[in-house]
């Protein structure tokens, strides 16, 4: 399990815009399981249609690849340099979402890899809420260089 905190040190993103709040489970270089508190506070909450706040679906799919991105960063071995570069989300394949999300909900987000290399992989992603799953899909995340 990983707390927020671990988390904030593992992603390139930075607050307020890391989307993912804990991890739950970890199986290196398989599979993660991670959670996303939906909150009335956030910035979207104001902005995404008023009154009837609805969570971005674009807001989902950056949880998704942030989870993502912890998982690969967990998987790397440390005797390999990753130096100047990150793996960005590729694409997204075949992705359904079946339910809307509201402030006050949480997000169980599980990102299981299909096929990976060192420069490449192709993920098989799920959101749920409870038991209700309200998205799903495929993502392809590619390994991209740092230009600094």
């Amino acid at each position: 399990m990983l707390s927020f905190n671990e988390i904030c040190k593992i992603l390139e993103q930075k607050a307020p815009f890391v989307l993912v709040d804990k991890v739950l489970e970890i199986d290196k270089g398989k599979r993660i399981v991670a959670v996303k508190n939906v909150s009335g506070g956030e910035l979207f909450s104001a902005l995404h249609f008023p009154g009837n706040s609805v969570y971005p679906g674009i807001l989902i799919l950056e949880s998704i690849a942030q989870t993502a991105s912890i998982l690969f960063s967990d998987s790397i071995d440390k005797d390999i340099s990753t130096e100047n570069q990150f793996l960005a989300l590729g694409g997204i394949q075949r992705f359904q979402f079946l339910k809307v999300v509201r402030p006050g909900d949480t997000l169980i987000i599980e990102v299981e890899i299909i096929k990976g290399t060192l420069q490449m992989a192709l993920t098989k992603v799920s959101v749920k809420m409870g038991d209700t799953i309200i998205g799903e899909g495929q993502m392809s995340f590619g390994v991209v260089k740092d230009g600094k």
